[in-house]
């Protein structure tokens, strides 16, 4: 016997008001008039009469009710154990593969048919849960008994895109049983690809007495040709210079012929014809994509000759427009900053600027809010006008890209940035050349110039270098770079709304040999693709990837997306205040930014879900073992569970308490009613 709430057993202590009310309250004397009583002398009074406890049964009874509101309070209960029969009280996980290959014929609605299935198995004391696990986990249900809910809930179920995970699947029954604290019976519909089994076998682990029974509805393996992946540019300056190449993907079959083409906006553009072995792989190049200027929905197709239609395809997006132009200004006298940065910007493969070289005296009396950014490549003093003009410019919300070599002179802020250049130093006689030591990987122009092939900044050398005195790192000033004696190399401070970023070396083979390495193209065209507001958006994405929906620089302002039938995807709450987005389906998502760009998102599903190799039987029962408790006493079994039973006994005391309440009132009332009589 126990007590679900003891701390009500304090309460026994009041069982002195029935003493107090018989034995202290019980001797009353009726006041007597006399003269005068200084003559007596004072003393105790002792009666053993009257610490004698009257009216017994109706003492006893009174304390009695006491003691049971006291017991009903703390309700009381009596454990019981035994074998209980597994099949008359289950709780029950029904779990239906939703992937995208579950697509394939008529393997899904073989999946619903044989869950409705189950749940028309279950007994009026079951209780079940319906489960997907195409991408993350869902929970449809809760744990209810209620099979018309469960019912209309498998009913309901629909395919996606997404990739299925066992893992995922194992992870939310091992939940289910330790938050419900019991054994459960799981039944898994699934076509059991093999790709969707995890690297280690450990996450597929279930708790003990997970039942576990896998209805495979697929039909097996089966020859599929996919495309795997698309590699095409994210933007479109000259469409002559375009070049796309597809992959194409064999699982199994015989050596076949694929007829790839290349879409736009609907419109066959281009067709290659590629020869596939069974499981090989092929690749279609295409050199040309004659696209409209603006954002445009493309796709690679492959003719469709396998029971598998729903990967025949890949989108991708594009935009096309015109070069921007960019402003370099440079000193008179330095020839070397002006020829590594232009040819750096104009032989890119997609040139996105085309550069107006100027010294700043050909640029103060221009009109540069036409360009798209500024690089200032050490180009010394600048005129007032000039500088007033891209602190205007940056403040609106441009940005400007400064480097400092022996033009800049040590005093002097750094033009809009602010912060003053202390020293220029040069590496002399045996002093050690500085490196790149510390790289802030998150950052865009490190980012992505980093991880590019080989190119890195190790074999980086700096012979030159301004020791600038920047403000305390804050969301305002961003050190991205440093050199091996800690000073800062590249600076991002914010200015108004726009940017100033600070490199503090020059851009020549003189203060350093950056424009020499591999990593100089990258990292150039990454920074001023930042600043000129082209980015560095993804053309394609895969289902259940996320996107990234603003900036610092936009932050609390609206977001809107529109998914591929043209609706919006966010309510205006979540447009303003979510950071990121998750595609659920394939198509094109159009994302309408804050700053007014926007862009096409094409969203594909994984290619995993294109191989239909099976899970091997034997691992299939390694997994279903794994859920069979190791008990040596044979106390669960597949038949029998045994299960604690608590039986609460409050209702019993109220019932007492009931009958005692009746009993002391007649008793009390013969007792008063005797008293009044003498």
């Amino acid at each position: 016997m126990g007590f679900l709430t003891p701390w009500f057993l304090a309460g026994a202590a009041a069982v002195g008001l029935p003493v107090y009310v018989h034995l202290l309250r019980q001797y009353q004397q009726t006041p007597i008039k006399f003269s005068s009583l200084m003559f007596f002398e004072r003393r105790t009074q002792s009666s053993v009469k009257h610490r004698r406890l009257k009216y017994l049964l109706l003492f006893a009874l009174r304390a009695l009710f006491i003691l049971l509101l006291v017991l009903a309070f703390s309700r009381p209960y009596i454990s019981t154990s035994g074998a209980v029969s597994v099949n008359s009280a289950k709780t029950v996980v029904f779990a239906v593969d939703n992937s995208l290959s579950m697509r394939r014929g008529g393997a899904f609605a073989k999946a619903k048919q044989q869950a409705l299935d189950e749940i028309g198995k279950l007994s009026e004391a079951d209780r079940g849960q319906v489960v997907t696990f195409g991408g993350p986990a869902k929970l449809v249900t809760d744990m209810t008994g209620d099979k018309q809910i469960l019912r209309a809930a498998v009913s309901a179920l629909e395919p996606g895109d997404d990739t299925s995970s066992y893992a995922e699947i194992a992870r939310v029954l091992r939940s289910t049983s330790e938050g419900y604290k019991t054994n459960i019976e799981a039944h898994v519909f699934t076509d059991l690809q093999k790709s969707s089994l995890p690297a280690s076998f450990a996450d597929l682990r279930l708790n003990d007495g997970t039942k576990l029974n896998v209805h495979n509805v697929g039909e097996g393996p089966i020859p599929n040709w996919t495309i795997e992946a698309v590699d095409a540019p994210r933007r479109v300056f000259d469409t002559k210079k375009v070049r796309t190449l597809a992959t194409i993907a064999s699982y199994g079959g015989d050596m076949a012929t694929r007829t790839v083409s290349l879409v736009a906006n609907g419109k066959t553009v281009e067709t290659k014809q590629v020869k596939l072995t069974p499981g090989g792989r092929a690749v279609a190049e295409f050199l040309t994509l004659d696209v409209p200027y603006g954002l445009t929905k493309c796709e690679v197709r492959i003719d469709s000759a396998d029971a598998f239609p729903q990967d025949d395809h890949w989108f991708f997006s594009v935009e096309r427009a015109d070069p921007k132009p960019a402003l370099l200004l440079h000193s008179a006298n330095d020839s070397a900053s002006t020829l590594y940065v232009k040819t750096a910007l104009e032989s890119a493969t997609d040139a996105a600027f085309t550069v107006d070289s100027r010294t700043p005296d050909q640029a103060a009396s221009a009109d540069i809010s036409k360009f798209a950014f500024a690089i200032l490549a050490d180009p010394g003093p600048l005129p007032k006008s000039l500088e007033d003009s891209l602190e205007k410019i940056v403040r609106a919300g441009g940005s400007i890209l400064v480097s400092l070599g022996r033009y800049a002179t040590p005093g002097r802020n750094i033009p809009v940035a602010g912060f003053p250049v202390t020293q220029i130093h040069t590496i002399t006689g045996e002093e050690a050349i500085q490196t790149v030591a510390q790289i802030d990987s998150s950052y865009p122009a490190f980012s992505i110039s980093s991880a590019r092939g080989s190119a890195n900044w190790d074999s980086v050398q700096i012979f030159q270098y301004a020791k600038i005195q920047t403000p305390a790192e804050s969301p305002e000033t961003r050190v991205a770079a440093r050199l091996a004696n800690g000073l800062p190399l590249f600076v991002d401070r914010k200015v108004g709304e726009g940017h100033v970023l600070v490199f503090a070396s020059a851009f020549d083979n003189i203060a350093n040999n950056l424009p020499l390495q591999p990593i100089w193209l990258p990292f150039l065209e990454q920074t001023t693709h930042e600043m000129g507001g082209v980015g560095s958006g993804r053309g394609a994405y895969r289902v259940g990837s996320f996107v990234e929906l603003r900036s610092v620089r936009e932050r609390n302002v609206p977001v809107e997306i529109l998914g591929p039938d043209g609706k919006r995807m966010m309510s205006l709450s979540e447009s303003a205040r979510a950071t990121n987005y998750q595609f659920p389906s394939e198509g094109f998502f159009e994302i309408r930014r804050a700053n007014g760009r926007q862009e096409l998102a094409a969203v594909n599903a994984d290619r995993r879900e294109s191989d239909f190799s099976v899970v091997p039987a034997e691992t299939v029962e390694l997994w279903k073992n794994t859920g069979i408790a190791s008990n040596a006493t044979g106390a669960t079994s597949a038949s029998s569970n045994t299960r604690e039973v608590k039986s609460e006994l409050w209702w019993w005391v109220l019932a007492l308490l009931a009958m005692l309440a009746i009993a002391e009132s007649v008793l009390g009332n013969r007792h008063l009613a005797g008293k009044e009589t003498a």
